[in-house]
């Protein structure tokens, strides 16, 4: 019997952590995992084979231990150890810089906390969802286009076979 999947959410501020827990576990039914710290992200990824659905991660991580990891340094170590995990950055910043950089080391999208965020959140998790099942059927067609090209020229050769063979003709009609 298989776990359900999992989401796991780095913030250092506990009412929003327990907030985005009980929203998005609520919503999608997934089992929530939460973290105070990337450091215990991070170790706890490294302990466990299981790889969460989505990361919520957040920028500043430094509000109750102050010489913690950033979300840069913990976005790039997650991305090193499992880049097929998909990463949700959270900011209360809203700088396009800061946006820019997170997806330049492999976030999946960027939110600002605020009023929209929960709802943001939410519809990042249908986002990955939704690329996941298009690259999983995209990697179906690939796969399908290269088993058709193949069973095409093993097709073509064996009539060119039959054909020097003298077993099939070349000459069109009922001869």
């Amino acid at each position: 019997m298989s776990k359900s999947p999992v989401i796991y959410i780095v913030e250092d501020d506990s009412m929003q952590r327990e907030l985005l827990a009980d929203h998005l576990g609520k919503m999608s039914g997934y089992r929530i995992k939460t973290f105070e710290t990337g450091e215990q992200c991070l170790s706890y990824l490294a302990e466990n084979t299981e790889v969460p659905v989505a990361i919520y991660l957040d920028y500043y991580l430094n509000s109750i231990v102050q010489d913690a990891m950033d979300g840069l340094d913990v976005l790039t170590e997650i991305k090193k150890k499992h880049p097929d995990c998909e990463v949700v950055m959270l900011s209360g910043q809203d700088k396009i810089e800061v946006a820019v950089d997170t997806m330049k080391y492999g976030a999946f999208d960027y939110i600002v906390k605020g009023e929209s965020a929960f709802y943001r959140a939410e519809k990042a998790l249908y986002n990955i969802y939704r690329f996941a099942r298009l690259q999983k059927n995209a990697n179906l067609y690939k796969t399908l286009t290269i088993t058709f090209g193949i069973s095409l020229l093993l097709l073509v050769i064996l009539l060119i076979i039959l054909q020097q063979a003298g077993l099939i003709s070349n000459m069109p009609g009922w001869s």
